[in-house]
């Protein structure tokens, strides 16, 4: 007579069978939520770290030269598009340095920026001088620096190509929307 109960070494393979298959799932459709969305015309841009989280980004609060990280959210369900590849990368230039390349997409002189590194996909957030001038938006990973007065290209480092754009535009509240989707693919490659 056999017993019919699972050996140790069955359980274990099934489990890992079906937990793998969940993961499977689970980030399939994560994959297809990022590559689709990540922002899109009309999302509220909220503070996405600071005393301000989780509160709208506001023109009258942005100091030149200070990078605000946001993320683009639902203006119906007020959640994040997409939190890893939905942040974005704020700062307001000081009068007259939004150059031409960037002012389609501008809200005055504030630009909006993909905060996804086109080399490897790092948090870029940090503005800097680095003798090259004030506003520059930096990758500390790698050190990657792009300008964000001209359409965020790489002034240097290893980033292949410059930071996407986020249209922006300002509602009557003087809140931070996003005018479009960003202009390019989010992240490296």
């Amino acid at each position: 007579m056999t017993d019919a109960r699972p050996t140790r070494r069955t359980f274990l393979k099934l489990t890992a069978a079906t937990g793998a298959a969940g993961v499977v799932a689970v980030s399939g459709s994560a994959a297809a939520q990022t590559a689709a969305d990540p922002a899109k015309s009309g999302d509220l841009l909220l503070y996405q770290d600071g005393p301000s989280k989780g509160k709208p980004v506001k023109t009258a609060d942005l100091k030149v030269g200070v990078a605000v990280w946001a993320l683009a959210v639902d203006p119906k369900t007020k959640k994040p598009r997409d939190a890893t590849k939905g942040g974005v990368v704020l700062v307001k230039l000081a009068s007259g340095k939004v150059q031409a390349s960037s002012q389609p997409n501008a809200a005055g002189d504030v630009v909006a920026y993909s905060s996804i590194c086109t080399h490897q996909g790092c948090p870029t957030k940090e503005i800097g001088t680095l003798g090259m001038g004030k506003g520059h938006i930096i990758c500390t990973c790698h050190g990657s620096i792009f300008d964000a007065g001209d359409n965020a290209t790489v002034l240097g480092g290893p980033a292949p190509k410059r930071l996407p754009a986020l249209p922006i535009k300002v509602d009557a509240t003087g809140q931070v929307v996003a005018k479009a989707g960003f202009t390019a693919k989010v992240g490296p490659k």
